[in-house]
């Protein structure tokens, strides 16, 4: 649908707006929170915010906006439960959200920009040194209503092997595996009949490609690939497909350090990928096999 220079204007400084808004909100409180934290129970809390942009947003390989601007703020806590010789425990809460004024948000007569808002709470568990595993359930919801309500529970396995290659092999940080299978209990996100199981392997080999101790420059090569368990990939018609999708790229990162340590770490954080759509996924993304996707993000750690 085409709309008037006016209203994209509008639309996207009414979004950078609330970006901002959300950023220093959660920057002041949380830096509270920890610090209060600290005091009362003697250990940190770990929290951290960002905003991330990009060009086309793929929700596991399931097109939902690939037009306007697209920003993602989020923020994220882990508290401290149990540390233990050989195990630590930890409670993750946290929030995400996408913002549009492309034609799944703001672009759309009564829509809102904030089309996506998925809220999360969960255990850690480390362990074995360079084992960590949480379970976590998760609510994905859309407060303009472009979708409707999924619940899901989300258990995930991922190895540091880092130290497996050496000190000697100084730069590189590893291949760094994971595994993910999310169950839907309530809801589909894919626009199916019945709730489904999803399966999410991934790497993501990294080494500094700048050693400096100003500006520092990190660099990896994310690659993920989406498989159905059962029921997911679906169509309306119940027909679906056992892979989803398969993406890879590169991504750059490097720490803000012109920035106040009060302020917290600040890192940014770029990148682009290719992503490779199944035969299901390639027809609801308008027979488009393929998508070449670019972001922008910053993070905060407090």
């Amino acid at each position: 649908m085409n709309k008037s220079t006016g209203k994209t204007v509008s639309a996207r400084l009414r979004i950078l707006l609330l970006v901002g808004t959300v950023l220093f909100a959660f920057n002041t409180a949380t830096a509270q929170d920890a610090e209060m934290a600290m005091e009362s129970h003697g250990s940190q809390v770990e929290s951290s915010l960002g905003v991330d942009w990009t060009t086309q947003y793929f929700f596991r390989g399931i097109v939902q906006e690939t037009e306007g601007l697209i920003v993602q703020p989020w923020v994220d806590f882990v508290f401290p439960l149990f540390e233990g010789k050989n195990a630590s425990f930890s409670l993750n809460v946290g929030v995400w959200n996408s913002l549009h004024d492309g034609v799944s948000g703001s672009g759309t007569d009564g829509m809102t920009m904030h089309y996506e808002l998925d809220a999360y709470v969960g255990i850690g568990v480390s362990f074995a040194d360079n084992w960590s595993a949480s379970a976590t359930y998760v609510l994905l919801s859309s407060p303009n209503s472009a979708f409707g309500l999924v619940k899901e529970l989300d258990v995930s396995l991922s190895f540091d092997d880092s130290a497996l290659f050496g000190s000697e092999a100084g730069r590189f940080h590893g291949v760094q595996p994971s595994v993910m299978i999310a169950m839907e209990i309530d809801g589909q996100s894919d626009g199916g009949t019945e709730e489904g199981s999803y399966l999410e392997i991934g790497i993501e080999p990294s080494f500094d490609l700048i050693q400096d101790d100003d500006h520092p420059v990190s660099i990896s090569f994310p690659i993920t690939g989406g498989f159905s368990l059962s029921n997911y990939f679906e169509g309306p018609d119940g027909e679906g497909d056992s892979f989803g999708f398969a993406q890879g790229g590169i991504s750059l990162s490097t720490p803000l350090s012109f920035v106040n340590a009060r302020m917290g770490s600040w890192t940014l954080s770029g990148g682009v990928s290719m992503l490779y759509l199944g035969d299901h996924l390639e027809v609801i993304n308008g027979g488009e096999n393929s998508e070449i996707i670019v972001s922008l993000g910053v993070g905060i750690g407090l």
